[in-house]
C-alpha cells in the first residue's frame, strides 16, 4: 500500500508509473533526422518467460513449472490469454498514455507471435485500446 500510496486505483498507479518510464525513453530518443523524419523508441512489449514471472513478488501464484519457457508461455499467446489479457491491456493503456503526451516516436514490437492469427487477436486488442495502426503515425512491428 505505501508503494502505492495517493492512488486509490492500483490499475491506474500501473498505468502511470509504466507510461511515465515508457514517456522517458522516447523523449530520450526524440531528434528529428537528417531526412526529416523523428527518430522512434521501438518499445518492446512484456515478454517475461513463466520462470521470470514466477520469481517476481507472488509470482509463484500464478505461474506454473514449464519444461522449456523459452517456448512456452510468453509473448503473443500470453497476450491473448484469458489468463493475461487484461494485464496486457494495461499495458496497451500505458503506451497509449504516453503517445497522447506528444512522444509518437513510440513503436510498439510484439515479441514472439506465433501465428497470423495470434497477431491479428494482438492488433485487435491494441485498436480496442485506442492503439490503431497508421493513427498519429502509429507503426507495429511484430517479431516472429
Amino acid at each position: 500500500a505505501e508503494l502505492t500510496a495517493g492512488y486509490d486505483n492500483k490499475e491506474e498507479y500501473y498505468v502511470q508509473k509504466l507510461a511515465e518510464g515508457i514517456a522517458t525513453i522516447a523523449a530520450g530518443v526524440w531528434k528529428t533526422l537528417h531526412d526529416g523524419s523523428i527518430a522512434e523508441a521501438v518499445v518492446r512489449l512484456s515478454d517475461f518467460k513463466t520462470n521470470e514471472y514466477k520469481n517476481l513478488i507472488g509470482g509463484w501464484l500464478y505461474e506454473h513449472d514449464e519444461n522449456n519457457p523459452m517456448l512456452g508461455f510468453r509473448g503473443g499467446s500470453r497476450y491473448v490469454s484469458e489468463d493475461f489479457e487484461e494485464a496486457f491491456r494495461l499495458e496497451l493503456r500505458a503506451m497509449k498514455r504516453a503517445r497522447s503526451w506528444g512522444l509518437t516516436n513510440i513503436t510498439p514490437m510484439v515479441p514472439f507471435c506465433r501465428t497470423p492469427d495470434e497477431a491479428e487477436a494482438i492488433i485487435k486488442l491494441m485498436q480496442v485500446e485506442g492503439l490503431v495502426r497508421g493513427q498519429d503515425g502509429l507503426k507495429v512491428y511484430v517479431m516472429a
